[in-house]
């Protein structure tokens, strides 16, 4: 069969991964891995050669480990980043930065201040994006102790204060030494950051972006959102407590006041009142794709949130009646190849003109509606309609002498890999005898070569690399490799590839923060999108973008978010319903 459901791996408990090590024992074998963590006399390693991941005892290992595993332990460094008890202000030691995050004001905008000594003397620090209630000082340099201190203020459109409160109390913090792999943390945290700081107030939900969307609420960021408060309660970087908070304000929302037409979102909706908002041609038609977003970030909140509590039990029942009310035949065709479904559908017009067909981003929908107990569509429906008999998911060609299948072209935008595989692990399904995940490898290095290829045309591309949706100096696009390339660099492309070509991604991540640091980045992180060639950098954040960062890095070095939506029942009923129908073709 040329499409194959597989038996996922059995992936692992949490992990941390630390990237670049030879490890060898008292015998004298040798091989070439990571340390995903130490605890007492026992690691956690993970074996390059075939990505298997193992515990031994510390003592098997050369006395040069031993230091190795000393000093990843020593490295390790407490990653929560909110105001404790009774603080207004507050300043986080970061790898060649200073971050300050301080209690919001009634005023839109905020000045921040920094000085060399505690009484000053005090120079204003530039800010693109004084909307936020968080700050990073990007220094570039290591064991630099600075003073900060910010008020409230209100700017004009010339960026003048014509309004302002008092200045805070002085903090200060001390700028820490460059260190890849606990910089791979301070990626998640910055990311995780937005979708508690900048949620809605009323309803939790995630920005279409910010700044400059205001109340709009955007369904598929959303979604992000809910992997990305997985990530930060297991990394630490928010407790159980908030994130079991946040949770639970999105599902209540989402459950009691959302306007919904045949259990499906809209693209985008009122944060305040969670009325749908138009969004393009589709106006306030319900978007199945990114309604199939939400819900996957909903199932992982309840597979993860399943403890004991009152609330944690009320995550679960949300999510699972989220789930069951979304009547997915509803965006189900007729065609002459067989059923396929629609991007949209309205209660008035019905479904709209757009049909799902692979391969891109929308896999999720297929999925659940396959595997729905309530409002399921027939499992053929995956092979008529993603799995699209006229014009297949690819075709095998070679480029820059790597050998690729999914698509056509040079290669398509990066976040075709990552948005619907945020929980589903794209080890489950292979295509012309290739997993998923084999085929976004390629997909990864195509990017990279490709980068390479027109280093000379575009500035950075020896060094930085990947392409997907994200701001441009031209606009909003979907960038890919190819003759409509403008060098727009968009950070998630790479950053959210991780599990596919760690080394390389790491090496991009750490060039992207070195060299252009002082640049793109901000307190969430790598900024949308930058194009050296143009001197443009896009100082915003799209949720949608930004979404996948944190959890498709935690895939890598842990593989939480695919194990956990790979053992709802709703997905386990569409693998069983798919096998089936894939044993009869």
């Amino acid at each position: 069969m040329r499409f194959l459901f597989l038996a996922v791996f059995s992936i692992l408990i949490p992990i941390l991964t630390v990237s670049g090590y030879t490890f060898t024992d008292t015998t004298g074998r040798f091989f070439e891995g990571d340390i995903l963590s130490v605890d007492g006399d026992q690691v956690q390693l993970l074996r390059h050669s075939d990505g298997n991941r193992f515990t031994l005892s510390r003592s098997v290992f050369s006395a040069k480990n031993q230091a190795d595993f000393d000093n990843w332990k020593a490295s390790a460094q407490d990653l929560r980043y909110g105001l404790r008890d009774g603080e207004l202000i507050r300043a986080l030691p970061r790898q060649l930065r200073v971050d300050l995050v301080w209690s919001p004001g009634k005023l839109p905008h905020y000045e921040v201040a920094r000085a060399a000594q505690a009484n000053g003397p005090w120079e204003v620090l530039p800010n693109p994006t004084p909307e936020f209630h968080l700050y990073s000082d990007y220094i570039g340099e290591a064991g630099l102790q600075y003073f900060y201190r910010v008020r409230n203020v209100r700017l004009s459109k010339a960026g003048q204060v014509v309004d302002s409160g008092d200045w805070s109390d002085v903090v200060d913090a001390v700028s820490l030494p460059f260190e890849r792999n606990g910089f791979v943390s301070e990626v998640q945290e910055a990311a995780v950051r937005f979708y508690f700081e900048e949620a809605h107030p009323v309803s939790g939900l995630s920005q279409e972006g910010a700044p400059g969307w205001g109340d709009t609420s955007a369904v598929g960021s959303t979604g992000m959102g809910m992997a990305n408060i997985i990530v930060g309660v297991h990394r630490g970087f928010v407790t159980r407590e908030q994130g079991v908070a946040l949770a639970l304000k999105m599902l209540r929302f989402l459950d009691q006041k959302t306007e919904k037409q045949a259990g499906a979102f809209a693209h985008w909706m009122d944060g305040e009142t969670g009325a749908a908002r138009k969004f393009g041609s589709n106006g306030t038609a319900a978007d199945l794709v990114e309604t199939s977003f939400l819900i996957q970030g909903a199932l992982l909140l309840r597979e993860y949130f399943n403890g004991s509590s009152a609330d944690e039990h009320e995550i679960g029942a949300i999510a699972t009646r989220l789930a069951a009310e979304v009547q997915w035949p509803q965006f189900m065709v007729d065609q002459p190849t067989g059923p396929v479904m629609m991007w949209h559908w309205d209660s008035v017009v019905g479904p709209g003109e757009l049909p799902i067909r692979g391969f891109h981003e929308g896999m999720m929908p297929y999925i659940l509606g396959i595997g729905s107990q309530t409002y399921p569509i027939p499992a053929k429906s995956f092979y008529t309609g993603w799995y699209h008999p006229q014009h297949q998911l690819g075709t095998t060609r070679t480029d820059f002498g790597i050998e690729h299948g999914l698509g056509r072209g040079i290669g398509w935008p990066l976040f075709f890999a990552h948005y619907s595989h945020i929980g589903f692990d794209p080890h489950a399904i292979s295509y012309e005898a290739k997993t998923y995940f084999e085929h976004f490898v390629d997909a990864t290095k195509v990017h990279e070569a490709y980068a390479r290829s027109r280093a000379s045309e575009f500035k950075g591309y020896d060094t930085v690399w990947g392409l997907a949706a994200s701001t441009s100096p031209d606009g909003y696009k979907a960038h890919r490799p190819g003759k409509d390339d403008s060098g727009t660099i968009a950070t998630t492309a790479a950053l959210s590839s991780m599990p596919y070509l760690p080394e390389a991604v790491l090496n991009c991540m750490e060039t992207m923060y070195l060299d252009y640091g002082s640049r793109i980045w901000g307190c969430y992180g790598f900024y949308n999108a930058f194009n050296p060639t143009r001197d443009w950098v896009g100082e915003k954040y799209i949720g949608i973008e930004l979404g996948p960062i944190a959890p498709m890095i935690e895939n890598h070095r842990s593989g939480l978010l695919w194990r956990l939506f790979m053992q709802a029942p709703e997905v386990q009923r569409a693998l069983e319903r798919l096998r089936a129908t894939d044993a009869t073709r």
